[in-house]
């Protein structure tokens, strides 16, 4: 139990400094967030490191499971045919005697291995229960700021949707603009009989014509957006 409990005791040091380093780069920094979405979204992250450690552990030993079984395995099938043979009056007791001694150093070494993996699993399920069940006890809280987030959020979105159509108008006018000067010029220079050429609409178009300013540019698809409130789309805050 001495091992495992070395073997517990390093894997959370290892937890603390993964989760600590994650934390401190700014992975998962989120400004002006209610206090249990950000512990939910933390308590998520220590889960996954948690797991991925504990897995990696488990890895380990079960190779080492194997190993020792196979060694355990083989020294007690010759012990087994010893046995059988001196049952036989074909060797004496000594040469099994002898075999059973060798056989409980790799039975012990199996032994071991065998517990600290039913140990860790354990530990792994413990583990992963403390952090599942803090979330559980978040949720009626934790789904509420969400609502709110969303809500505080729809609503800027609304706003930003007017205003952006007001560049968009914007945009619309500045063209207007130079229609309408051009449609003067041609108007009053003709009734004086004077002959215009119209050159300015033309002007402007080459002048913006690397602008984003056609409907495909400016408007975003219905299955882009779709995407992006599904979760398709990759979020990056």
């Amino acid at each position: 139990m001495k091992i495992l409990k070395k073997m517990k005791n390093k894997l959370c040091s290892l937890l603390s400094t993964l989760f600590k380093k994650e934390r401190n780069t700014g992975t998962f920094e989120m400004k002006k967030v209610h206090k249990d979405v950000k512990r939910v979204e933390l308590l998520k992250l220590e889960l996954k490191q948690v797991t991925n450690a504990y897995d990696k552990k488990i890895e380990e030993l079960k190779a080492t499971h194997t190993s020792a079984l196979w060694k355990y395995e083989q020294s007690y099938q010759k012990l087994r045919r010893l046995f059988e043979k001196q049952q036989q009056g074909l060797i004496e007791e000594e040469k099994v005697n002898k075999q059973r001694e060798e056989v409980k150093p790799f039975e012990k070494a199996f032994n071991e291995v065998n517990e600290q993996l039913i140990g860790i699993k354990e530990h792994k399920k413990e583990s992963v229960m403390n952090i599942i069940s803090e979330i559980d006890q978040l949720q009626d809280s934790y789904t509420k700021a969400l609502a709110e987030e969303i809500k505080t959020k729809s609503l800027e979105m609304a706003k930003q949707r007017l205003e952006y159509l007001k560049e968009v108008q914007s945009l619309g006018y500045d063209y207007k603009k130079a229609i309408d000067t051009e449609r003067l010029l041609k108007e009053t220079f003709e009734k004086h009989n004077f002959v215009y050429k119209e050159t300015m609409v033309d002007s402007l178009a080459i002048l913006t014509k690397d602008v984003p300013i056609s409907i495909d540019k400016l408007a975003i698809a219905e299955d882009t957006v779709n995407e992006a409130l599904i979760g398709k789309i990759p979020y990056v805050n």
